[in-house]
């Protein structure tokens, strides 16, 4: 995911909301593009999420929720010709927007020169929804359940954690596992390496913390 924070998901079914409760969970803002408000639950909205009545194929709809702080836009409905006309739009209306596209089709790699990333759902889980919009620096690791997140994450040159001992700058509730690689396991005496993988298991409450720790705070 680009640096902006923000992050616009079209469509608010299960998909969707998933997805939203994951990234907010990142500590990113998310706001969720939805034109049947009966699909909402706002009670089980947190903070971080916003929820937006209207047609997401409509560029005034788009318009009034890009903002220069959008990094990504996911369009997660379940009809694959509506995702698209959504990516595509957003592409005109913001050309520097990281766009990804929920597709059906089996066949559906022809797409991908239309948008910047697709998912399949037919293909995968929902952690593969939030890696295609998240990108290649932080990796949700699959067959991981109840409340733990467990990250395939690249430590940046510039983040807090850079060059520091494990112990020192992770929250509680994380664990350094291993380099990416597997071949190395991670003590809490170990000096984190800058542009290195490393896989960590968090708490859902502290990942947001464990993620700036590694890639420093995306709003700045």
């Amino acid at each position: 995911m680009t640096d902006r924070s923000q992050l616009v998901i079209a469509g608010g079914g299960r998909v969707g909301r998933r997805v939203a409760e994951d990234f907010a969970n990142r500590g990113h803002d998310v706001t969720v593009i939805e034109r049947d408000p009966s699909v909402v639950d706002t009670e089980e909205t947190g903070e971080r999420i916003t929820y937006t009545e209207g047609d997401a194929t409509r560029p005034t709809v788009l318009r009034g929720t890009l903002t220069d702080d959008t990094g990504v836009l996911a369009a997660l409905t379940d009809d694959q010709a509506t995702n698209l006309a959504i990516c595509m739009a957003a592409k005109q209306l913001s050309p520097d927007i990281e766009t990804v596209a929920r597709i059906e089709d089996e066949d559906g790699d022809e797409y991908s020169e239309f948008v910047d990333r697709i998912y399949f759902p037919e293909r995968a889980s929902i952690k593969a929804a939030v890696n295609a919009i998240a990108g290649s620096d932080v990796r949700s690791l699959e067959g991981v359940t109840g409340d733990l997140e467990l990250l395939d994450v690249r430590l940046d040159y510039d983040a807090p954690a850079a060059g520091e001992v494990v112990e020192d700058v992770l929250p509680e509730g994380s664990l350094v596992v291993s380099k990416a690689s597997g071949d190395v396991a991670v003590q809490h005496s170990t000096t984190l390496v800058a542009g290195r993988r490393y896989i960590v298991a968090a708490d859902y409450d502290v990942v947001d913390e464990v993620i700036r720790q590694f890639r420093g705070d995306a709003d700045s």
